[in-house]
C-alpha cells in the first residue's frame, strides 16, 4: 500500500525512522511524508513515534550536526507527533518477541510494536523487512 490517499479521517499512524529521515533529509518520499504531517498537523490523522525510534532519527541526524538535530525534532514535535515511552507496560516485551521472531533491528521491532498496540498503520520506506509481520502499512517509497 502506498499514498495517503488511502488515509481516513482520525486514522492512527506510527513512524518508523526512515520515512522521518526521508523528510528532513529531501530524500525519495519525503513529500508524500510532508503531506501525511500535515494531516496529523491539521487533526485529520493521529501520528506516534516510538521513542527508540526518535532515538534512530536523533543519532542519525546529530551525524550532521547536534543542532540540526535539535530542530529537527521541534519541527516533527510541531506536527503533533506524540512520542511513545517505553514504560513497564508490555510494549518492550512484545517488542522483543517480534524482534526473536523476525530478521529485523531492534528499532523496527519497537516500531511494529507500538503500530501493533495502538492499531495504528506503520509508515515505512522501502525495508522489506517488514513484510510478512502482523502490521498494516504505508510505504512512501
Amino acid at each position: 500500500m502506498s499514498g495517503i490517499n488511502v488515509l481516513n479521517a482520525l486514522d492512527q499512524l506510527t513512524f518508523d525512522s526512515e520515512p522521518i529521515l526521508a523528510f528532513f533529509l529531501g530524500e525519495a518520499g519525503g513529500n508524500q511524508v510532508a503531506s501525511i504531517l500535515e494531516k496529523i498537523s491539521n487533526g485529520e490523522a493521529q501520528g506516534y513515534i516510538n521513542i527508540i525510534n526518535l532515538t534512530e532519527v536523533h543519532y542519525i541526524l546529530s551525524r550532521i550536526s547536534p543542532e540540526v538535530s535539535k530542530e529537527k525534532q521541534r519541527i516533527l514535535r510541531s506536527y503533533g507527533i506524540k512520542v511513545v515511552p517505553i514504560e513497564d507496560n508490555g510494549l518492550w516485551c512484545e517488542a522483543g518477541k517480534i524482534k526473536c521472531d523476525h530478521a529485523l533491528s531492534l528499532a523496527d521491532a519497537f516500531a511494529v510494536a507500538t503500530a501493533q498496540s495502538i492499531n495504528a498503520t506503520l509508515v515505512v520506506g522501502s525495508d522489506k523487512e517488514f513484510n510478512g509481520l502482523n502490521v498494516k502499512l504505508l510505504r512512501v517509497r
